[in-house]
């Protein structure tokens, strides 16, 4: 999707929104109606964040409708600018040669326990195109789920997201019908789903139904009004489409409020970066001032998030700030705090800190 110009008035953009022109570097956030949107919301709990695989029962969940009823003799469609379109069992799918990922997804809209890691098990999504015959001018592929619902004056839509043909053929983007070993749950999109590794969860749709070959941009609702970055400019705003994870560290322990004891204590967390891999992970101990390197897991790869420590030594009693910050192999660290000028909830990967007490 290439960069809109909105010619609205940032004051007239602001007012749109319900937001004053005086604000805080706090993305605008409506928590209830997020959650009343959402058919189903679970946060994946900080104890799972301490290994390299999320179990299947506590990996997060974002569903934007109700999960449909389907069975493995339901059919998935593969038609547009095709030159043999056909439909194909989700059974015949799991037959056909498969390959095994392992990969951090993370919801768009961020959230300490939006973000999981798992393996998962199908099939490129490059064997369907191009058993369907792609046309020379695809360039972008709509995945359309089986779950639908009504959107603001749009009616009953069903979700659906597209990505560019290169992402779409690459051979890491796949159709999965396993994850951790095991059938994909109703939750995560039984019987098989979209995963597009290194990209926002919401490009690996669930509950797969239809693949779709276009010839241009796709601006369909859940491409143009949802996951959309907006950054208010001198007039109107900049806008980008949410692709590409970004670099982004957790601190898993100690917790926030948490007391601990003068003497050695370990600093855990997660961090990952999308298409690419960490490079390093900094930790502070006194909110940022100075900065040590933490120590990280040896298992370190693409699209997979990585465990890192980092010893730390309190001396005296007090309160304590510790700040983590992760880089990526290409050079992308984390920044310290949200652009002031996004209006959006997405892309939400500054610094994370927590405070603790030493007594």
């Amino acid at each position: 999707m290439k960069r809109r110009r909105n010619n609205l008035s940032r004051r007239a953009l602001l007012a749109q929104l319900g937001l004053s022109p005086i604000w805080s570097a706090r993305p605008f956030v409506n928590l209830a109606a997020a959650q009343a949107r959402d058919a189903e919301i679970r946060e994946t709990p900080l104890s799972s964040f301490q290994k390299l695989l999320t179990p299947t029962d506590e990996f997060f969940v974002r569903n934007h409708f109700t999960a449909p009823h389907l069975t493995e003799d339901g059919r998935l469609r593969v038609a547009g600018r095709v030159r043999s379109p056909f439909e194909i069992s989700y059974a015949q799918i799991a037959r056909l040669e498969s390959r095994t990922l392992t990969v951090t997804l993370e919801c768009a809209g961020g959230g300490l326990g939006g973000v999981s890691t798992t393996t998962w098990e199908g099939v490129p999504l490059a064997t369907l195109l191009k058993r369907a015959g792609l046309g020379p001018s695809t360039k972008y592929v709509r995945l359309v789920g089986a779950d639908g619902g009504v959107e603001e004056s749009q009616g009953v839509i069903p979700f659906a997201r597209s990505i560019p043909i290169e992402k779409a053929l690459h051979p890491d983007t796949i159709v999965a019908f396993q994850m951790n070993g095991s059938p994909l749950p109703v939750e995560h999109g039984y019987p098989c789903r979209a995963i597009v590794p290194g990209w926002y969860g919401m490009d690996s749709v669930k509950w797969l139904a239809r693949i779709e070959a276009l010839d241009h941009a796709d601006t369909s609702y859940f491409m143009t009004q949802h996951y959309v970055g907006v950054r208010l400019a001198n007039i109107g705003s900049d806008q980008h489409a949410v692709t590409a994870m970004r670099v982004k560290s957790l601190i898993v322990e100690p917790r926030s409020n948490d007391a601990v004891a003068p003497g050695p204590v370990t600093v855990r967390g997660v961090a990952w970066a999308g298409e690419s891999q960490i490079a390093q992970v900094e930790v502070s101990t006194d909110a940022g001032i100075s900065w040590s390197l933490a120590s990280l897991d040896k298992d370190i790869r693409p699209y997979t998030w990585v465990l890192w420590t980092y010893s730390w030594v309190p001396r005296t009693p007090g309160s304590y700030v510790i700040v983590a910050r992760a880089t990526d192999d290409r050079g992308n660290t984390q920044p310290p705090a949200r652009d002031h000028l996004r209006i959006d909830t997405y892309e939400l990967n500054w610094y994370h800190s927590v405070r603790c007490e030493v007594r």
